[in-house]
């Protein structure tokens, strides 16, 4: 008898032009900064040294003296996962990487204060380690249509078998920036960034299944080990505005805005799949894809607003963060209306309405100065903050 399979059944799509995949190429954003971010972040009203080019570009306008930075970073990740009462950890370990490097110089000036800074800064990173393996005895309903001597039926290969599954990203969004922070009055201050962002994303996602147990052993279902690997290569690039404003009270009292513009954000996706078909007497069935798609995305406006209180040696301050991930929408505008390619974006613009919401993130820190003399010093921080997410039916909030 021969046997021959017209194609292989695709157990899981990896197509990114979805509402998730729109949400989760902005969704972690962090900026950059070790001060601001110790302080958790709530720096909007502060800004007065160099990651200010990021959380509000108007405490420029406040540093005297000019700033070569350097910042790095190293990684250890772990996750542990249980499947099927089999744990299994999964460690992911990043050595020492840049995470950002610039300068901040200050204009002389007659009157009042400007300051430039151009600088190179990872936001985002996207690294990642998922995986399990285990023995099942469940139905995941995987199966081949296998034809035998001219008649084609469909075979299921999907229970008492060894499972096993790994999810594995790497990469980042980074902004190279220009900025500049000037003093418009004795008390207040406004700057402007303008940043110019390019990110990769490396995606794989890989599932085994293998007869360990010699359940499949009758032709044409003597099936001995499906293999499927999907890989997901995302570039991004775009250019954003932020702006910033910045005004004292009095000596102690600081209030700090900055909103950035909407802005298009450019998408270039190289997808590949690869499965393989093993059986028992060493018949093999491969199949091997590649493709690429290109698409545009809108980022929606983000509005910060921060207080801060200085008092001697103490800093206090605390800042929100709105961002509506409902406003995120696929580009439209420079697809034939009416397409197959339109209707569908049209579609997950819907999704994304209707799935994700508008959030406010809340951030405060603190910061005191322990001085042991008059020229030396210890500064002790300590941060954190709300991150709601995105999605309007979650309640996995960070």
């Amino acid at each position: 008898m021969n046997r021959s399979i017209i194609s292989i059944f695709i157990f899981i799509s990896i197509n990114a032009q979805t509402a998730s995949e729109a949400i989760h190429l902005m969704e972690d954003e962090i900026g950059f900064g070790a001060r601001s971010l110790a302080l958790g972040g709530a720096y909007t009203a502060l800004g007065n040294d160099a990651s200010g080019m990021y959380w509000n570009p108007a405490g420029l306008a406040g540093m005297s003296n000019g700033a070569i930075y350097f910042e790095s970073n190293s990684l250890f990740y772990n996750n542990e996962t249980t499947y099927i009462k089999e744990r299994k950890n999964n460690p992911l370990l990043r050595s020492i990487e840049v995470n950002g490097v610039g300068i901040i110089y200050p204009i002389p000036t007659v009157r009042g204060s400007l300051v430039v800074g151009v600088g190179y800064n990872r936001i985002i990173s996207y690294d990642g380690l998922m995986s399990f393996s285990g023995f099942s005895l469940r139905d995941n309903d995987l199966g081949f249509p296998i034809t035998v001597d001219g008649i084609e039926k469909y075979y299921l290969f999907s229970k008492n078998v060894q499972r096993s599954e790994r999810v594995l990203s790497s990469g980042g969004l980074e902004q190279l920036t220009f900025s500049f922070g000037v003093a418009i009055s004795p008390v207040s201050s406004f700057g402007l960034s303008i940043s110019r962002l390019s990110g990769r994303e490396d995606y794989e996602f890989s599932f085994s299944q293998e007869d360990l147990q010699n359940s499949y052993k009758e032709f044409p279902i003597d099936f001995n080990q499906y293999d499927l690997v999907q890989s997901l290569i995302t570039k991004t690039s775009g250019w954003n505005l932020r702006a910033g404003f910045k005004t004292s009270a009095n000596e102690w009292f600081q209030i700090g805005m900055a909103f950035s513009l909407p802005y298009t954000l450019k998408v270039k996706e190289n997808h590949a799949s690869s499965e393989v078909l093993l059986f028992d007497n060493g018949d093999v069935s491969d199949v091997t894809e590649f493709g690429r798609y290109d698409y545009e995305l809108v980022m929606p406006i983000i509005l910060d607003i921060g207080i801060a209180v200085t008092a001697d040696n103490l800093a206090l301050s605390t800042s929100i963060r709105y961002k509506n991930w409902g406003d995120t929408q696929f580009n439209l505008n420079n697809i034939d209306h009416g397409s197959d390619e339109y209707l569908m974006f049209e579609e997950e613009n819907k999704n994304i309405n209707f799935l994700y919401r508008p959030v406010v993130q809340f951030r405060a820190g603190a910061e005191y100065l322990w001085e042991f003399s008059d020229t030396f010093g210890m500064t002790f921080r300590a941060g954190g903050g709300l991150l709601p997410s995105p999605e309007g039916n979650s309640k996995a909030d960070q």
